[in-house]
């Protein structure tokens, strides 16, 4: 193990999970074509926040809309629009669809954050039992152990 504490390990991998898992929603941006102005793919900001109580904290925000993509929703009426108004009839049938665009989900986030969540605590795990292992590999007598039964 390097000379590293645990505290450094950890901030150190937290710091490439954010980029690793950054990079993996441009792919998946990218892969399902939901570019139009590549506001979302800019709009990325990610941060690791040591708390008080040791624990680490990290922050990963985007722009709003990218969660309006990933659910299939959001786009189509203006606010302030009801059934039975003008603007209502003139961009949807009598259904409520609507009659140039079809919503379709776009999954780029969640299966995504639902992975990488499920990575990171591996990761963690992992690395806290190399450190145990390491401890207790350290704490064990240095000549051979006799256990007579």
């Amino acid at each position: 193990m390097t000379d590293l504490t645990l505290d450094q390990q950890e901030l150190e991998m937290a710091t490439k999970w954010l980029d690793f898992t950054v990079e993996a929603f441009i792919r998946n941006i990218r892969q399902l074509r939901i570019k139009q102005t590549g506001a979302l793919m800019a709009s990325f900001r990610k941060q690791v926040v040591g708390a008080a109580s040791g624990r680490l904290q990290l922050q990963l925000s985007y722009a709003l809309y990218g969660k309006f993509v990933d659910m299939g929703v959001g786009r189509g009426m203006g606010q302030g629009i009801r059934k039975g108004d003008d603007g209502y009839d003139r961009m949807r049938n009598s259904r409520g669809q609507l009659k140039r665009r079809e919503r379709k989900a776009k999954k780029w986030f969640s299966k995504a954050l639902a992975y990488q969540t499920k990575r990171l605590a591996e990761l963690m795990s992992e690395l806290h039992g190399t450190l145990l292992i390491s401890q207790v590999s350290d704490a064990l007598p240095a000549q051979d152990v006799v256990v007579n039964f």
